[in-house]
């Protein structure tokens, strides 16, 4: 596993959509990456990505509303496509005409689904241990989410449900201080998660792709990974045979590496 000695993590900048304000970062010049976090996460999930990778692309990390210093409001909706229309809308706010977006876990399906309502703007792809076809293991167990979901936004259950919910996360490895509203959100889009739209938008996809993945992922299974990149349109696939579900962080320089190969080849397709 080869990750940065240290990580990066400039300062936020904000922008605007119709809906309101946007976090996000941005640095370097060059082809850009735009880069999607999982839930709960933020731009901060890329720190390590962004120690990994050169001054010659342009990276962005993004905070979806409801996480980081986007604020819910923004764009409220949990469902995939929702969020992925939010994404293009920031594209267009930052005067991004062409671009790679990343997504990591859960924000693979939000950066794909853009990828299939923007294909001008978003040349390539790049999954990072990315939610498949169909639901992984820990979704498979967990039971409920759409009346947890119901629960949080009522004023005598919200309470006993983040806790209840808080609790779920921290047994899967998150970390305990996430907010309130972070924990509340991740619920309402895991309810909402639809595997149809995924199945339908992996399908629509047209533009190359990056699949990776790591063998001993402990949230999502390798054959979940492996039947999602087999459907995918013809790219790079990485797959690690340790790193965790983290791979942006643990394998840093090797998934640097080939994004930033997709990036120069996506800006110059005669590269």
């Amino acid at each position: 596993m080869t990750t940065p000695a240290l990580p990066r993590d400039p300062p936020r900048r904000m922008a605007h959509v119709a809906g309101g304000p946007f976090s996000y970062t941005d640095e370097g010049a060059g082809p850009v990456l735009v880069a999607v976090h999982g839930l709960p996460g933020s731009a901060r999930d890329f720190r390590w990505l962004g120690a990994a990778l050169p001054d010659t692309v342009r990276f962005v990390r993004l905070d979806l509303p409801g996480f980081g210093d986007t604020p819910l409001a923004t764009a409220p909706q949990p469902g995939i496509d929702a969020r992925g229309a939010f994404l293009v809308d920031v594209l267009r706010a930052l005067d991004i005409s062409r671009c790679v977006v990343i997504g990591h876990s859960m924000g693979g399906a939000v950066a794909l689904s853009a990828a299939v309502q923007a294909p001008d703007r978003i040349t390539a792809l790049g999954l990072i241990a990315s939610i498949g076809l169909r639901p992984h293991h820990v979704l498979r167990r967990f039971m409920g989410p759409q009346l947890l979901a119901r629960a949080v936004d009522l004023p005598l259950l919200a309470h006993p449900a983040r806790q209840l919910f808080r609790a779920m996360l921290r047994l899967l490895g998150f970390p305990p201080q996430l907010t309130n509203e972070a924990v509340a959100h991740t619920l309402r889009c895991v309810a909402a998660l639809d595997f149809q739209i995924q199945v339908r938008n992996t399908a629509k996809l047209t533009v190359p792709t990056l699949a990776t993945w790591a063998v001993d992922d402990a949230l999502i299974e390798r054959a979940v990974s492996e039947e999602h990149a087999a459907a995918l349109p013809p790219g790079p696939r990485l797959v690690f045979a340790a790193g965790g579900h983290n791979i942006q962080k643990s394998q840093a320089v090797e998934v640097a590496e080939a994004l930033v190969a997709l990036a120069r080849a996506s800006a110059d397709p005669t590269a």
